[in-house]
């Protein structure tokens, strides 16, 4: 894990819970060092009510548009840590999971298996939901999947995709690339990468 080297602590008293309406959320805020990729602010906001939890990370440098990626081989690999901002669109092509955008999207820094995590607890929350069909028996399938990978027996990629360059992995086998215009216009937020960059 990245090292924190600052952390604040608010007590937002008229903000509301979006969940139970009580008013006053708790906000931690660690900066992260993550290395060649600059410091990276980690916002943590709870409810003293209610279980409530959101999370969202910032670079506080500017980046380009990037794709990142690193090829995880080995249980080894789980280990490798990553930053995820709340534009980035994260994508297993081999598995055939990703985790997309959305209203209440959160960034977060965690791991590999961190990530897969995430995605197991979707996925097993979709397939108790579902009654039969083929969809249930996609859920199931994606399931074993994300299980056999998280156990290290299952090769996949990561692939990380931001608009706003707010994401990253920390490896020196990641493999980074510039997002060009095409691409940014078929992802969510690409659009509005594109016209910020063009008032700057």
């Amino acid at each position: 894990m990245p090292a924190v080297s600052t952390r604040r602590e608010h007590h937002l008293a008229d903000a509301k819970c979006p969940t139970c309406n009580h008013e006053g959320l708790d906000v931690a805020e660690l900066e992260y060092a993550v290395g060649d990729f600059g410091p990276v602010l980690l916002s943590v906001a709870t409810c003293r009510f209610c279980s409530y939890r959101h999370t969202d990370v910032f670079s506080l440098s500017t980046h380009d548009p990037a794709s990142t990626r690193v090829k995880v081989m080995s249980s080894e690999d789980l280990k490798v840590h990553i930053v995820r901002g709340n534009t980035a669109t994260v994508m297993m092509p081999e598995l055939g999971v990703s985790i997309h955008l959305d209203l209440n999207n959160e960034g977060f820094i965690s791991n590999v298996e961190g990530v897969l995590a995430r995605i197991e607890d979707i996925l097993r929350f979709l397939s108790r939901s579902l009654e039969g069909g083929k969809r249930k028996e996609r859920a199931d399938l994606l399931l074993r999947k994300v299980r056999r990978a998280r156990e290290g027996k299952l090769r996949f990629t990561l692939v990380l995709k931001d608009p706003f360059g707010n994401s990253t992995i920390i490896s020196e086998k990641a493999k980074k690339r510039r997002i060009g215009e095409r691409e940014l216009k078929r992802l969510k937020f690409g659009e509005q990468a594109i016209a910020a960059r063009k008032r700057s």
